[in-house]
């Protein structure tokens, strides 16, 4: 590898399945059919035997060494054997020893709700992080919120960071799984849609409370497949709630095209993917004047306070009730979600790589 060439930390391609995996992985595919022939990238892994995330035709490549697959292979053994190219890393950690490394970094969620995440995870990430950020050449996040987050827990540097909005047309790569409304005894319309999750700073209670003794239907989809997981953190779901488990993207993709509104009730969000999911399918979108969503949604979705339970339900009745508002949040939201593209993510990350190579 040469000073021209690229390389990709690909640890997370061999990883689960997670929202900046997710990520890592469409912007590796379209960077591949961004950059110019002349620049060699590779995505360097610790196991391509077990890459379980759709990178493209990208040159993948395994570098073994003796700190295994985990934290001490990411550390030690990828930046000695990347150490003559520019290094791109897309799941918020880096190599502190690599001295011409790129990294994004999603958010500062570790900082914002700590007990959200496990004491060993929160204190190795807001130790780690400020040394990563001051090291790299580079770092790249998703919003200007998120830039200033960073940017306030001392990061990054405010010169060194690039905003790159996440694209949203994954969700359209799959045709829709209608069988998920007939499995579940869902009609066009009938349900209010979230997204499942156990985490204090999704702030689903809050819906759940507005959606209480209203009779209306609420989908969680993914996340706990069952009432329990909630309830044992003191969070009481309506009796009208269904647990979907585990959708596949074409399962979500009908849940989002079909649902009366989708809600986003999180507390902060770096980007707020899952709301720009919705509005791609066409989907009435409502989420909190919290975190990105304002820079996000725009004027595409209903804001209303995050944890004032009273403004979720009349905001979602308002859309329910009136299907002529209903009509006007699917067109705005179709018109803000074609902003967000992986090719135009793509191109805007090859932008801010080509003057370190």
């Amino acid at each position: 590898m040469g000073a021209r060439d690229l390389v990709i930390n690909g640890k997370f391609a061999s990883a689960g399945f997670n929202g900046v995996h997710r990520v890592a992985a469409r912007l590796s595919r379209d960077l591949h059919a961004t950059t110019p022939a002349s620049t060699g990238i590779s995505l360097f892994t610790p196991n391509a035997s077990a890459i379980r995330h759709d990178v493209g035709s990208i040159d993948i490549r395994e570098v073994r060494g003796w700190f295994g697959h985990g934290q001490g292979w990411e550390m030690m053994t990828l930046p000695r054997a990347a150490r003559n190219s520019v290094l791109l890393n897309l799941c918020n950690l880096a190599p502190v020893l690599h001295p011409r490394s790129v990294v994004m970094i999603h958010d500062a969620q570790t900082y914002l709700f700590p007990q959200d995440y496990s004491g060993r995870q929160a204190a190795g990430y807001r130790a780690l992080l400020p040394i990563i950020g001051s090291r790299a050449a580079k770092v790249i996040t998703v919003s200007e919120y998120s830039k200033a987050r960073l940017v306030e827990h001392r990061i990054a540097a405010a010169d060194k960071i690039d905003v790159i909005h996440n694209g949203s047309d994954h969700i359209l790569d799959e045709p829709a799984d209608p069988s998920v409304l007939a499995k579940h005894a869902l009609e066009q319309g009938g349900y209010v849609l979230v997204i499942g999750t156990t985490k204090r700073y999704k702030n689903i209670s809050t819906v759940f409370r507005a959606l209480e003794d209203t009779g209306l239907r609420l989908v969680v989809a993914g996340g706990p497949g069952n009432a329990q997981s909630y309830l044992e953190l003191g969070i009481k779901p309506p009796e009208s709630t269904l647990f979907t488990g585990f959708v596949s993207d074409a399962e979500l993709r009908s849940l989002y095209s079909h649902a009366g509104v989708f809600c986003l009730p999180s507390l902060t969000e770096g980007f707020g993917l899952p709301a720009v999911e919705a509005m791609q399918c066409g989907c009435p979108v409502i989420a909190s004047n919290a975190g990105a969503m304002p820079e996000i949604c725009g004027d595409a979705a209903i804001l209303v306070s995050a944890e004032n339970s009273g403004e979720w339900r009349e905001a979602i009745k308002a859309v329910l009730g009136e299907p002529a508002r209903a009509d006007d949040l699917r067109k705005a939201g179709y018109d803000r979600a074609a902003a967000f593209q992986w090719e135009r993510a793509a191109q805007q990350l090859w932008s801010s790589l080509e003057p370190l190579l």
